[in-house]
């Protein structure tokens, strides 16, 4: 049996997912033995900021309502930065009709950096003509590019400019969810995904709340 102990004691360092790529699943499973489909989930975030964990819920909520699935947010019932004991959520879960329970934490923190190099080419052009055009605009409309010919090539690299170096630092997070039977206390679903933190956190939410109920649709669990 599954205990609920110390649910909202870890902090989801704001709940803050991101990226510019959206969100890669790292690894999903779920149970074989399982066979039914969920009706009525409890949402938990767990997390300290109650304004991004309310957010966070609230982007469950309406997701899975396009799903055809009922959810209840657990903001307005746990308490705001404190643990709830397990027969007080149980409670609270009875008291809505949940049949299931889903939690979302962030397990881990990683600084990614990416590199830039390389050169720009100085303008250096084999110019020809087409329909009044002539220069660059020219080679773009005719689809001839600076190495149509050796020399052109040639100089074109002789001229090349060097672009310095850059580095963009880009801070990935690692967000789980997982989700249990209120009937069996058992373990029916779990995900493991990264997602780059990014200043929307609307939109970053969203990202990850879509990929999740995805990875749930394509499991049969809802």
């Amino acid at each position: 049996m599954i205990v609920f102990k110390k649910l909202l004691t870890i902090s989801l360092a704001g709940l803050l997912l991101t990226s510019c790529s959206g969100t890669k699943v790292n690894d999903s499973w779920s149970s074989q033995e399982y066979k039914g489909k969920i009706n009525n989930v409890y949402i938990i975030g767990i997390a300290k900021n109650e304004l991004n964990r309310m957010m966070f819920e609230n982007s469950f909520i309406r997701r899975l309502s396009e799903e055809g699935i009922k959810s209840t947010p657990s903001y307005p019932d746990l308490p705001k930065d404190l643990e709830a004991d397990k027969d007080s959520i149980i409670r609270t879960m009875r008291l809505n009709n949940s049949d299931s329970v889903l939690l979302t934490r962030v397990t881990g923190q990683e600084t990614k950096a990416s590199f830039t190099s390389g050169s720009r080419s100085a303008p250096h052009y084999h110019f020809v003509q087409d329909a009044g055009y002539t220069g660059p605009q020219a080679n773009e409309r005719l689809g001839l590019p600076y190495y149509m010919n050796w020399h052109s090539y040639y100089s074109t690299g002789y001229r090349a400019v060097p672009v310095q170096r850059s580095v963009t630092n880009l801070v990935v997070l690692t967000i789980e969810s997982v989700l249990y039977d209120l009937q069996t206390e058992e373990l029916i679903w779990s995900a493991r995904m990264e997602t780059g933190l990014e200043s929307d956190l609307e939109s970053m939410m969203k990202k990850f709340v879509d990929q999740a109920v995805k990875e749930l649709k394509k499991n049969g669990i809802i």
